[in-house]
Order: C-alpha cells, then sequence, then structure tokens
C-alpha cells in the first residue's frame, strides 16, 4: 500500500459513510465528522491485511454509527490498482455484516 493520505468510501447493509485516513509505516491514523479511525496494515503477496478500530470523538447524535455501536474493530483484505485500493471485510463484533470500502489517495 502506498504511502499518503486517502479518501475513504466504506458501506454496509446499515448506510454509507465517508472519511480521510492516512497511511505511513503500516500505521492507519483517521476519521470523519464523528469517528476517529486508527489501525495498522500489512502489504503481501496476496494483498493488503487491514485491522482498523473506530472510536467515537463526537457526542452529536445526528452521527450514527454505521454499525449501530461507537467502537469496532474491523478486519479487512485488499488490493491496490493504482491510486485507488480495494477492501472487503468484516466487524469482530457483527462478524455477518459485511463491510466494503474503496480508498482513493489524494496526496503523499
Amino acid at each position: 500500500m502506498r504511502e499518503g493520505l486517502y479518501k475513504v468510501e466504506f458501506h454496509t447493509v446499515h448506510g454509507t459513510g465517508t472519511g480521510v485516513i492516512y497511511a505511513t509505516a503500516g500505521k492507519l491514523r483517521g476519521g470523519n465528522s464523528a469517528f476517529a479511525f486508527v489501525g495498522n496494515y500489512v502489504t503481501k503477496d496476496d494483498g493488503i491485511q487491514v485491522k482498523v478500530s473506530t472510536q467515537r470523538h463526537n457526542a452529536d447524535p445526528a452521527f450514527r454509527p454505521l454499525f449501530g455501536t461507537d467502537m469496532i474493530t474491523l478486519t479487512l483484505r485488499g488490493s491496490q490498482d493504482g491510486d485507488m485500493v480495494d477492501f472487503e471485510g468484516t466487524a469482530l463484533q457483527l462478524p455477518g455484516v459485511a463491510f466494503k470500502a474503496i480508498l482513493t489517495r489524494i496526496s503523499d
């Protein structure tokens, strides 16, 4: 995975969301208007493996959590195609709910 700042677009059967995330030295850091995203990634021969957790930083109830809870941990597998990375996976807390994300690189 190339290091840099990415736009994140994600969805489940419960809805969609967007945010930004910065990838550097195996770490992921980012967020959106209500949640911080903190995790790590490893690039292997068969793709990119990610583990990322969410934590609410904005108490405004208008920002509803995508999985119904403020703190989740996602395990994802992805592949890179140029400046885009496609991920699929699940939340440890709700393993039956599929999660998909597209990261689009914005900058170094």
